[in-house]
């Protein structure tokens, strides 16, 4: 597999991750000194290794995985730069909740390690709500 075939390996397995909705899946690709931000930062958390994203974010993100009887995330444009081992996504997520559709626009910003199979640096902006 080539360099870039792998990159996008690895960034399209951490939304497959992610769509399981299970933290352990989302940070089992993640380096233990991970860069994790979302963006705006509204609250001053970020940025956070990967220990702080799994003690921090765990009960929030549990309560919105717990919410949420379908999850999926569509890869709309992907760009890779091998020389950075940068893969940039921009999403679109869709979901149902007992209250109804859910859904969001997302940018996905993601470095990985030299051999391409771990995440280094990852960088979220989401717009809320799209549905």
């Amino acid at each position: 597999m080539s360099m870039k075939e792998t990159l996008k390996s690895t960034a399209s397995g951490w939304l497959t991750d992610l769509e399981s909705r299970s933290i352990e899946n989302v940070v089992s690709k993640w380096t233990e000194d991970i860069h994790y931000a979302v963006h705006p930062d509204t609250n001053g958390i970020y940025p956070m290794n990967r220990e702080q994203s799994r003690f921090r974010t765990n009960d929030r993100a549990a309560n919105i995985f717990k919410h949420l009887k379908s999850f999926k995330i569509t890869i709309n444009e992907m760009f890779t730069d091998v020389d950075k081992r940068t893969v940039t996504m921009m999403c679109t997520s869709k979901g149902e909740t007992a209250a109804g559709l859910y859904g969001t626009d997302c940018l996905f910003v993601v470095t990985m390690t030299d051999d391409g199979n771990k995440i280094q640096k990852l960088s979220e902006w989401i717009d809320f709500p799209k549905v």
